[in-house]
């Protein structure tokens, strides 16, 4: 095995939740239009001379889920600039408590997510006497090098006039929809049976007839903030203090 497996990377979105797992850094690896921020990094080095690289390794240990993990592309260029800082103890540590307690049943979207993901990894490399990584240090030197490229894609924006297209309201509602994610998979019910972190977005899509909550129209935006607020403080942890559990819109922006 040269590369990893697609199932390999759906565990990784499962076990991850399509975050960066740098600590503090929440940063998404793959956009809900299908634009990729991220990376799949190698904790153990893909080839000779790469940071970390382990000659011990069998190659499918190398592209296995254990020594792989997702990074934004601010911090995987950080973890494999400093190979001396970053260790491998250090990164499997990160690792670890990153997916600890976070398996949930993937989506058909983030499946797809992860699809993407692994077709751009794909991309990214040049096939010649071995294997190079663009953006990554090192040179090849070869009589032919053949290129393959990715077929290119069209992402296609939110709408004028849409939640999406506005910065402060996306940011507002993926602020409460991540609370309310926090809120309710702390409910001992649902730590005990497991729960489902995309069920709140078909809850969203549904109510609001959208195949993505992003291109609810601004006109239903405090609506949509009302519902949400709602669900929130529905919650077991919520009826602690309802209406204290988020922040205001205003309060949001001034803050962010």
């Amino acid at each position: 095995m040269t590369q990893p497996s697609l199932a390999t990377i759906k565990k990784l979105f499962a076990y991850s939740q399509n975050r960066c797992a740098f600590p503090q850094c929440d940063a998404t690896i793959v956009e809900d239009f299908g634009t990729i921020t991220g990376i799949i990094s190698h904790i153990k080095a893909r080839r000779p001379g790469g940071p970390r690289y382990d000659p011990h390794q069998t190659a499918e240990e190398r592209h296995g889920f254990a020594n792989l993990v997702l990074m934004c592309g601010r911090h995987a260029k950080i973890i494999d600039s400093d190979p001396r800082q970053y260790t491998v103890d250090l990164l499997q540590e990160i690792k670890a408590i990153h997916e600890r307690d976070r398996l949930y049943e993937l989506s058909q979207v983030d499946a797809e997510k992860a699809a993407l993901l692994l077709k751009d990894y794909r991309a990214i490399y040049i096939r010649a006497a071995r294997d190079v990584v663009v953006n990554r240090p090192g040179t090849v030197h070869a009589e032919h090098v053949t290129i393959k490229t990715a077929k290119q894609r069209v992402n296609v924006l939110p709408p004028e006039g849409s939640i999406g297209s506005r910065l402060d309201e996306c940011r507002y509602v993926q602020h409460l929809i991540q609370r309310y994610q926090d809120f309710a998979s702390r409910q001992p019910e649902r730590r005990a049976g497991g729960f489902k972190f995309p069920a709140i977005y078909s809850a969203i899509n549904k109510r609001y007839g959208v195949r993505n909550w992003k291109l609810i129209p601004l006109t239903k935006f405090d609506n949509a903030c009302s519902y949400l607020h709602g669900r929130i403080d529905r919650t077991w942890l919520g009826r602690v203090s309802p209406g204290k559990n988020y922040s205001t819109f205003a309060d949001f922006c001034a803050k962010y």
